[in-house]
């Protein structure tokens, strides 16, 4: 009987390692962003899209006159992120990316950001 116990110990910790480990390979990568010159861009729309993998935003940016006047979410796959929407008047007010994420919506507001900065380089 105490060998059955050990046994059963034993598989219970390596469960519980396992499920630590599963939690840790769940963080979500780094997004870096940096706001593009936009004020020599046409007037017009431009649009983004980036894929953080559990987060993905496509998004409309309006350019007039050197200015970003609108930016719009087209689409915004995020789970429990949709708060993070409410960056884009941020971005409008600030005229940059540089700007404070949505609090308990970090990753999909740096999702959304890169999606803006995507649509005024071009670049992915």
């Amino acid at each position: 009987m105490k060998t059955r116990n050990a046994i059963i110990i034993l598989a219970f910790s390596a469960c519980a390692i396992n499920a630590v480990v599963s939690l840790s390979s769940c963080t979500m990568p780094e997004i870096r962003i940096s706001t593009p010159a936009f004020a020599g861009l046409a007037d017009g729309s431009y649009k983004g899209f980036y894929d953080g993998g559990m987060v993905k935003a496509e998004v409309e940016v309006t350019i007039f006159g050197g200015s970003m006047t609108a930016v719009k979410i087209l689409k915004h796959d995020c789970g429990t992120g949709k708060p993070a929407e409410a960056i884009v008047n941020d971005i409008v007010t600030a005229q940059s990316l540089d700007i404070d994420v949505i609090s308990g919506s970090s990753y999909s507001s740096k999702v959304i950001l890169k999606a803006v900065e995507v649509a005024l380089t071009g670049a992915p």
